[in-house]
């Protein structure tokens, strides 16, 4: 009767315990996992394509093509290691880097583009609980925003390189649209997306 007691326990302790442990398990790089990237330095702002450019950009829940183009599926990376970046909107599109530009560009069976679309995913270079990308083809270049677009760029280890080169990794925006403030003027919740 106590050893029933006990391993009842257990049971319940264990499965009120693994809905805290999944989210921490599923950016344990799974095979495929729908995400977006938000900025540390710029917290309403995600990496999202525009035009076929990359860029940080403020997305609100009532913009549903901002939503698309911030989410993006994280997958084996296509130059064999690390990862790549689909884009989800546009299924075979990857972030990539061309003249040290990001760009979402069609994918193709060329080396090179498999390359310039792989990143390891590292510790965050200004914050060790979020993370930097950094190239597979350029070591030490790791995904930055100036201006709010987005570049490869070298590390010079000044803080605002570290800092623009850090991203939280997020709930996929088209699922969990971002959190909106309360406008303190008004108090009012702004309206749920359609």
């Amino acid at each position: 009767m106590y050893l029933n007691s006990i391993l009842k326990g257990l049971i319940v302790g264990s499965a009120m315990s693994l809905p805290l442990l999944l989210p921490k398990l599923s950016y344990a790089q799974p095979a495929q996992q729908l995400s977006s990237f938000s900025s540390l330095n710029y917290p309403d702002r995600y990496i999202r394509h525009q035009s076929f450019l990359g860029y940080i950009a403020p997305i609100v829940a009532s913009d549903k093509l901002g939503r698309e183009d911030a989410t993006f599926r994280l997958i084996p990376g296509l130059a064999g290691r690390c990862r790549s970046f689909e884009s989800v909107n546009y299924p075979g599109h990857f972030l990539r880097h061309q003249n040290y530009r990001l760009k979402l560009t069609k994918q193709t069976d060329d080396q090179l583009f498999k390359e310039d679309a792989t990143f390891c995913i590292v510790p965050g270079l200004a914050n060790s609980e979020a993370y930097s990308f950094e190239s597979v083809n350029f070591p030490k270049h790791y995904i930055r925003h100036s201006n709010f677009e987005l570049w490869l760029v070298k590390s010079d280890e000044s803080r605002l390189f570290k800092q623009d080169a850090t991203f939280f990794i997020s709930r996929p925006l088209t699922m969990y649209p971002p959190s909106v403030p309360i406008d303190p003027g008004t108090n009012l919740i702004p309206a749920e997306p359609e």
